[in-house]
């Protein structure tokens, strides 16, 4: 009967130590997770940052050429 108690025990105590390995496992996709979508929402929130900019900076680039043109052409007109 001891040694029957004796290797329950032993099989008790290996079973902990798995689950303690598997629960570790767990915790540790359960973070991978969390920090894989904090990344994902941070991503998004930079590409519409940066889209956002891009279609200022495309409009600043449109008004500086109809400005130049403007100017081109006063030039052209005052240099007859």
């Amino acid at each position: 009967m001891d040694l029957f108690n004796k290797y329950s025990k032993e099989q008790a105590e290996g079973e902990s130590e798995i689950l303690s390995h598997l629960k570790e496992g767990v915790e540790f996709a359960s973070q991978l997770a969390e920090h894989r979508t904090e990344l994902l929402f941070k991503l998004a929130t930079e590409i519409e940052e940066t889209a956002g900019n891009l279609g200022k900076a495309e409009q600043l680039v449109d008004k500086l050429k109809k400005h130049l043109k403007q100017l081109k052409e006063l030039q052209r007109v005052l240099s007859k």
